[in-house]
This record gives C-alpha cells, sequence and structure tokens, in this order.
C-alpha cells in the first residue's frame, strides 16, 4: 500500500550544493558560557547583569542566578571585547564597534581601520580601546563619531592596558609592555606625565582601587603593585606565582584585593595586614580572563577560558570563600555525545570531552546542565599538595562511554572507559557523580569499549587483547568473558532482549555472542576494520563505521550486509540511526553530515559544516540531530524540517553531494530562521511534483489524510456522547419566533438587508419565501453531487468533496440524504461507494464512509431491499474483493519479513 497526494519540490530546490540541508535546520547550540575575553558587570539598581563574550556573539546573564537572558547577533569574526553602557552593549569585533540593545544590532561606530580593537574602556560619552597597531581610539559612542586617536611607537611604548582613575576629568592611565605609565588628557590629546618609576616588567593589567589616586598594577611576573599616580610611588607590592591577569577589590568595607593568574589560580589578599589569606587552586582549568567583586557584596564573580562563569560568596569567618553557583561547559571539545534515554523523551544528552569531564546537557533548560562530579579533588589536592593540582587528580580523557536510564534510581547507570587505563569506571546520573566502582579488566589490558545493556544490570568492556568481560552494574563483580577476537575490541552492542552481544575488533571482523552463555554464534569478515558500533535495538540493524569510508548495514539475526553507504571522502567519525530505524546519518572528516535513507539504499540529504563533526546523536523522538565538532567546545542542535514541514526525500547524487555548501552553525540563542537558499515552502514557484496516484493497478492505496480523520468519523457517536454538557443549553429571554437560514448543510443564519428580496415583489413576499424552504434547496452538497455523478456516471468528485469536509461535517452530509426521492440518492452513494472501491484509492476512508452510511440508512435499507439488492451486492463484491487484496499483501510482507530474520 501507498501513501497518495503526497507533495514533493523538484530537484532543484534541495540539491545542498545550492543552499543547505534538506532535512535539518540550525536550532541552537548547548554549553557556551564565556571564552577568554573579559566580562562586562553592570549594576542597574537591585539588579547585576554580566555579558561575555562568547566566539562570535556574546550572552548577557542575570548574576543572581546566571540565567541567560539575551544573546547577541552573529558577527563576521571573534568577539575580542565587550562592555555594557545601560541597555547597550558596545561589542569590537573584526576591527568594528558595534552598538546592540537588547541582543539586537542598532549601529556600527564609525570604522578606523587599525584592525583588532580590544579592552574597550567607556567613561562618560567615551568610548576608548587599544587598537592592533599600537594606537589609543576614542570614540563619542552616543553619536558614532571617532573624537581622537593617540599612537605610540611600540618600540618605546606598547599598549596594554588602560584605566580611568576616579575624579580625573578627562584623564586615563595607559600601561606598556615596557613597565611605564602615562598619564593623557583625552580632550586636548596631551600626555600629562609618565611615571620615572619602572615597574620592573610588563603591565598585563590595571584597576582603580577604591583608594583615590592609587591603581592597581598587575604585571608579567606575577606582582601586583599599588602605585599612587599622583606622586609616582608604590604603596604596596605582593606576587604570585604566575601571570596577573585580573585584580579585584571589595567594596563592603572589607580591605580585600582579588587577583587571578594565567594558571587559573585567584589569590585573596588582605590589604591591612599586606599578606596572603587564601589561594583558590585551579578555580578555572584556564586563564581567568576576569574578575569583579559586587559592589557592596562579599561576592567575587570570575570567568576564564575553561568556558565557566563562577560567583564565590565570603560567608565564613576566616576569609575563605565556597563557590556559591556557577554556569560552565565543556573546556576542550566534545568528542562524543549520545541522548540519555530517559523514557524516551529525549531531554538529556550526555558528553564526554578532551578536558576530562563527563556533562549532563538539558535540551530544554540550561539551567539543569551540570558536570559529573569526579568528587572533592580541590580539597584532596591542598591536603595531599599533589604536584600539578587538580588537574594530576583528574580521570585520564573519556574515550568511550554507554549508558542506560532503566535502573537508574537503583544503582549507577553509565560506564567509562579512558584514555591508556585498564580501569572502568560508573557513574550515577541520578547523583551527578562519580559512581560506586571502578572496575579493573582481568589480564591488566586497557579498556577499549564498552556498552550497557538495555536492562541497565550489565556491562562490557572490551579489552586491548580482544576480550570482553561482562560485569554486573550493581555489585561491579565480574560475570563472564567471551573470547574470540586476536586485536582490541572497537565496539560493542547488546540487543534489547539481552540473547545477543555483538562486538567489533581490529582484526576485521563482527562476532555475535550468546548472551547466556558467552560462546560465539556468528563471526562475519568485514572488508574493513569497523571502528565504530552502533545498534537500533528495535529495527535489529548494525551500523559498522570503516575504515574504507564506508557504512555497512547489517542485519541483526541473519548477520548479513544488507547496505552499503559510500560516498564519504575521508574516514567516518560517527554514525546514528533514527529511532524508527529508517535514516541514518554519518559524520566524516570531510566536514560534511549525510543521511541515508535505509529502505531505499539512497542519499537523501547532505550539508557541510565548518568544522569536522567527531559525534552525532538523533533524539529519541526525531525532532533534534545533536552534533560536536572538532574545535567548539559545544554542543549543536539541528531541528528536524520532517516535524513542521513536507521534506523530499529525492536520491542525491554524488556530484552534488561533493558540491554540499556550508551550513552556518547553531547559536545560543533558539532559532528556526531557515537558510534563505533552501526553499521549504509548498507555495514554491518551482514546479511542484505529485506522486502517482497508483504505481501499479495491483496496489490499494491509502489516502493522504490522517489517521484521525476517519477514526474520529467512526467514533462521533461516542465522542458526543462525552462532550456533551451536563446542563441543557437554555434558550434566550427574547428569542424571535423565526430566524432566516442561509442554504447549505452548516447552520447559518441569513442576515440580509430589507431590499434584498426578489425583483418585482414586494417586502412581505419575500418574508413568505423565506419561511418556506422548496425541498431542491434543502438537498445538502452531498445530495446534489451524487445526482450530478449519477448522470454523468463519474463518482471521482463526490469523494474529493467529502474529503475536505471535517468529520462532523461528513457525518450530517450522510445523514441527510433525502428520502422522498424514490431511494435515488441512496442508491447514488451505493454506486458511487462501489466505484470508489473498484478504483482501489482511498481504501481505509472509502470503508469509514461505508459504515457510516451503513449505520445511519440500516433500517431504511432493510425496508426496501428487494430495490437496493442488487447495488449492495455489488458493493459486498468489491469490497470483499479489495479486503481479500489487502490481506494477502500483508500476510505476503509479515511472511517475508520473517523469512529474512530466521534466514541463517
Amino acid at each position: 500500500m501507498a501513501v497518495q497526494d503526497k507533495k514533493a519540490r523538484t530537484e532543484d530546490t534541495g540539491v545542498p550544493g545550492q543552499g543547505g540541508s534538506r532535512l535539518f535546520t540550525a536550532y541552537r547550540a548547548l554549553g557556551y558560557t564565556t571564552n577568554g575575553i573579559a566580562h562586562s558587570v553592570q549594576h542597574r539598581g537591585q539588579s547585576i547583569y554580566v555579558t561575555t563574550g562568547i566566539g562570535r556573539t556574546y550572552h548577557v546573564y542575570d548574576a543572581e542566578k546566571i540565567n541567560l537572558l539575551f544573546v547577541g547577533p552573529r558577527f563576521d569574526a571573534d568577539v575580542v571585547s565587550v562592555v555594557s553602557i545601560g541597555e547597550n552593549t558596545l561589542v569590537s569585533s573584526g576591527g568594528v564597534v558595534t552598538v546592540c540593545r537588547r541582543g539586537k544590532r542598532t549601529r556600527d561606530l564609525e570604522a578606523v581601520g587599525r584592525g583588532d580593537i580590544r579592552q574597550l574602556l567607556q567613561f562618560g560619552d567615551r568610548l576608548l580601546g587599544i587598537s592592533e597597531d599600537n594606537a589609543v581610539v576614542i570614540w563619542d559612542w552616543t553619536t558614532g563619531e571617532v573624537f581622537t586617536e593617540i599612537e605610540f611607537a611600540s618600540e618605546a611604548f606598547q599598549v596594554t592596558s588602560l584605566v580611568h582613575p576616579a575624579t580625573y576629568v578627562n584623564k586615563i592611565v595607559v600601561g606598556s609592555a615596557q613597565g611605564t605609565m602615562q598619564v593623557w588628557n583625552i580632550q586636548t590629546r596631551t600626555c600629562l606625565y609618565e611615571t620615572k618609576t619602572l615597574l620592573g616588567g610588563a603591565i598585563t593589567c590595571m584597576v582603580q582601587s577604591p583608594v583615590l589616586d592609587v591603581v592597581a598594577v598587575g604585571l608579567l611576573d606575577g606582582r601586583i603593585v599599588l602605585h599612587n599616580v599622583r606622586e609616582d610611588r608604590s604603596v604596596m607590592q605582593v606576587a604570585q606565582e604566575s601571570r596577573v591577569t585580573a585584580i579585584a577589590f571589595r567594596t563592603d568595607d572589607v580591605a580585600m584585593m582579588a587577583s587571578a593568574g594565567a594558571d587559573g589560580d585567584v589569590a585573596l589578599w588582605d590589604l591591612n595586614n599586606r599578606r596572603l589569606v587564601h589561594v583558590l587552586q585551579g578555580a578555572h582549568d584556564g586563564h581567568v580572563a576576569a574578575a569583579d567583586f559586587f559592589a557592596g557584596q562579599p561576592v567575587l564573580l570570575t570567568s576564564g577560558s575553561d568556558n565557566a562563569v563562577k560567583e564565590w560568596i565570603f560567608d565564613g569567618n576566616d576569609g575563605v570563600p565556597r563557590l556559591l553557583r556557577q554556569r560552565s561547559g565543556h573546556s576542550a571539545a566534545p568528542h562524543m555525545i549520545r541522548y540519555h534515554d530517559d523514557g524516551g523523551e529525549g531531554k538529556h544528552i550526555l558528553s564526554a570531552g578532551r578536558d576530562g569531564a563527563l556533562r549532563l546537557f538539558s535540551v530544554f533548560r540550561d539551567e539543569q546542565n551540570a558536570e559529573l562530579s569526579q568528587g572533592s579533588l580541590a580539597r584532596e589536592a591542598r591536603n595531599k599538595r599533589t604536584q600539578g593540582g587538580i588537574g594530576a587528580l583528574r580521570l585520564p580523557q573519556i574515550t568511550q562511554f554507554a549508558s542506560s536510564a532503566a535502573m537508574s534510581r537503583d544503582w549507577d547507570d553509565v560506564l567509562t572507559c579512558h584514555q591508556g587505563s585498564s580501569d572502568a569506571h560508573t557513574w550515577s546520573v541520578e547523583r551527578r557523580a562519580l559512581g560506586k566502582y571502578t572496575v579493573q579488566s582481568a589480564d591488566g589490558a586497557s579498556v577499549r569499549a564498552v556498552a550497557v545493556s538495555a536492562c541497565g544490570n550489565f556491562g562490557f568492556l572490551g579489552l586491548a587483547t580482544g576480550a570482553i568481560e561482562m560485569v554486573n552494574m550493581q555489585s561491579g563483580l565480574s560475570r563472564r568473558t567471551f573470547m574470540g577476537h586476536s586485536k582490541a575490541v572497537t565496539g560493542i552492542q547488546t540487543d534489547a532482549c539481552n540473547r545477543t552481544v555483538y562486538s567489533t575488533a581490529l582484526d576485521g571482523t563482527l562476532r555475535a555472542w550468546d548472551f547466556a552463555s558467552g560462546k560465539e554464534t556468528h563471526c562475519v569478515a568485514l572488508a574493513s576494520v569497523a571502528s565504530r558500533l552502533v545498534l537500533n535495538r528495535d529495527a535489529g540493524l548494525l551500523a559498522c563505521a570503516c575504515d574504507d569510508a564506508c557504512v555497512r548495514i547489517v542485519d541483526g539475526e541473519s548477520l548479513r550486509v544488507v547496505r552499503r553507504f559510500v560516498g564519504h571522502r575521508n574516514r567516518i567519525t560517527d554514525v546514528a540511526f533514527s529511532a524508527d530505524g529508517r535514516w541514518l546519518v554519518t559524520a566524516a572528516l570531510d566536514s560534511t553530515i549525510r543521511t541515508w535513507d535505509l529502505p531505499t539504499g539512497h542519499m537523501v540529504d547532505c550539508f557541510g559544516v565548518e568544522s569536522v563533526a567527531v559525534s552525532l546523536a538523533l533524539s529519541p523522538t526525531g525532532d533534534f540531530l545533536a552534533t560536536t565538532h572538532m574545535d567548539s567546545v559545544g554542543v549543536f542542535l539541528w531541528a528536524s524540517r520532517a516535524q513542521f514541514a513536507d521534506v523530499t526525500l529525492r536520491r542525491i547524487s554524488p556530484e552534488d553531494a561533493d558540491a554540499a555548501a556550508l551550513v552556518a552553525m547553531p547559536t545560543s540563542a533558539a532559532s528556526l530562521d531557515d537558510d534563505p537558499n533552501v526553499d521549504i515552502s509548498e507555495d514554491s514557484n518551482d514546479a511542484t511534483y505529485l506522486s502517482a496516484e497508483k504505481l501499479t493497478d495491483n496496489m490499494v492505496t491509502l489516502s493522504s489524510q490522517p489517521r484521525s480523520k476517519w477514526q474520529t468519523l467512526l467514533n462521533l457517536a461516542l465522542i458526543k456522547k462525552r462532550n456533551a454538557p451536563q446542563r441543557p443549553p437554555q434558550a434566550p429571554e427574547q428569542a424571535p419566533f423565526f430566524l432566516p437560514t442561509a442554504e447549505g448543510v452548516e447552520h447559518r443564519f441569513d442576515f440580509g438587508t430589507p431590499g434584498d428580496h426578489p425583483t418585482g415583489s414586494s417586502p412581505s413576499d419575500a418574508q413568505q419565501l423565506s419561511k418556506i424552504v422548496s425541498t431542491a434547496s434543502a438537498q445538502s452538497g452531498l445530495a446534489r453531487m451524487l445526482m450530478r455523478a449519477q448522470e454523468s456516471q463519474t463518482y471521482n468528485g463526490v469523494f474529493d468533496y467529502l474529503k475536505q469536509l471535517a468529520p462532523s461535517a461528513v457525518d450530517i452530509e450522510i445523514r441527510t440524504l433525502p428520502l422522498d426521492d424514490g431511494l435515488k440518492t441512496v442508491g447514488a452513494f451505493i454506486r458511487a461507494a462501489t466505484a470508489q472501491l473498484r478504483s482501489k484509492r482511498d481504501f481505509e476512508l472509502a470503508q469509514a464512509y461505508v459504515h457510516v452510511f451503513l449505520g445511519v440508512f440500516a433500517d431504511v435499507i432493510k425496508a426496501n431491499v428487494r430495490e437496493l439488492e442488487p447495488l449492495l451486492v455489488e458493493l459486498r463484491r468489491e469490497s470483499c474483493a479489495q479486503w481479500a487484496s489487502v490481506d494477502g499483501l500483508v500476510r505476503y510482507s509479515a511472511c517475508m519479513v520473517e523469512y529474512m530474520r530466521s534466514s541463517k
């Protein structure tokens, strides 16, 4: 059987080389918080807002809970500096400073052509920035015009930082890589003073202290100097171990300074006693880009290059802060993602990155994103004084992981293997932490692959020696060993019923094992080594991504190769099945993502991406494709167009796939804006392709109407009874005894003007005519269609008319067929139903209409059986013939499927 009336666009509207993806459109990116540029903090009344740079856009957060408020537009180059002024955000990108308001671009400041503008500084109506060619550019940001430019000689004074001293009108202090500072009047464009005191190192940052005239200067060698600009003398000097990247002062009557370094540590200094209070070791995994104390609050905000924003609160008596809240993502690119099957709703994604972290991302609520904890590493590093700090205590990078949510509330549900390690670790998504057990391989070989059974009770370890060990997830004890592979295992999968275990290895074989006994049942020699093995449990299909850039689809019962997908120009990095087993999505080092239709074996979609996709996963509901890329720390979501529009599944030729156009990556802002070059609308100016009504004369086809339409029609009486009002409707108090109605089945009142009466008749005559409705005018649209069809002996239009009506309207049309015409209309309907069944089109609709008709006119037919018997006999003969045809096709298909599954 086939479905008719499916519209598809012509070939040229879906060619990837001309636009983008047919099946997927960029939706949003997960896991982005900040990058290595300084954030901007703005106090507006009781609210505090934090602006961070993210690649080619920016984020605005509410500091109270670090909730994302706005996402900026996408710029042509990376953002290098941001500053917030009122409701405006000024962004430096690609040598241009842009003014944005509430996430929307409003205007650009006058361009200067001096390269990237970094370290934006605002006071009053002036905006300052350091250009790439060693100049300080000053704008009037309210008008967008350049106010002035101050150039410096790089050999004598390489500008590194700017600060505006408090109460200094039109004055700025400029720091240099030579260790000297200059005081400039930007209004007169004159240098007022150059410090005589050499600080002894390159200046990396400068911040105004709470004391007038005193500026905190951070140096490359780790020293922090509090320098009195007016007197040109150093007031205080402290030192930390690494380059100073940020300095901040408390403003809540506690004399404390925080200094951050390139090693990710944050040092806290007691300014009254001039001593070090505490060091937050490993506050960030990379250099700390900026640090700020909230005005009048004991809260320190830090952001770093590790894609994290953290708030620290000083609520203890010892002056040591604790982590209050944070928002973070992977600090290094994730290399493996999988949907965590939590009820099949596709709400959460597990991700393993090169930073050694295992993270859980919520598709819908960013507040639920979390890193699965590896324990109190900071405390352990501090107590043991481990060389290398927290990084030395982290687990090695995760190479593979597997999960099952079936027993998440009872015991650990994630199993991971790590680079160069013979240990596998269990994790609990429920507790967001490392699990109870560390499972070590029996022979001490490194673990290369892992899997978790569908029931969540068993885990599998694939070893470098070729052995496979089965362990109990509840107890962590070994249960069974599968021996057969001669080289390292690359992939393990288990079926849904715990009957069969599948594995691939570097020996180039795919093997099937009996789950209960551990004995090998099948062995298939693949043409190339499979580096990735993925199983669709519902369809029983295995996908082997081989080193020859070919994906081989293997039937799980017979272990026969049923499909070969060739087209990628480089090694395949990952594959993913759709939940229904119809599509296979693949990614490769050729920077393309391709979709293959399994029933036809054709490539139906292909699009290019800016960076190589290293892992991908399709949601259980089929609404999103999630990808990770080689040089990106985020997880990217692509919405399936099939969820909201008709898509074409026509075959894409290899030539068109090689010319696939690059598609813009999703940003943090959720958007379904399609590529303007890809037309997915049905009202395209291009010619549309209509599928044939029947491919062969022997085929019985279904309609394209929703299933709910004919199901509602069959159960309309029950639905009306269930939806009936509890109390009968009451008539209006002063209703007119008569209201004229318009012609037709639907009950509509005719509110014509008094002048709307037939020509040559009086208004009173028109009123009389409106009260007396002739039998001809009361006939429904279906009755008139049947009479015309009987005259022409063509009944196609009758069912086309019914298909346009709602189920309740169809029921009324059938019930209002006239009986005072000698049963002509009733006979015409029987002839129309017989003709529709004989045409083998719209099979389920024809059966539903006949069912309703017979239910309504059963008594009439029984009373006039002699007149209608020939028509009813013909209808019965045709209906039985079509039912037999459908039953035969279903049985044939079922037998073929069973034969293919059971064949060896």
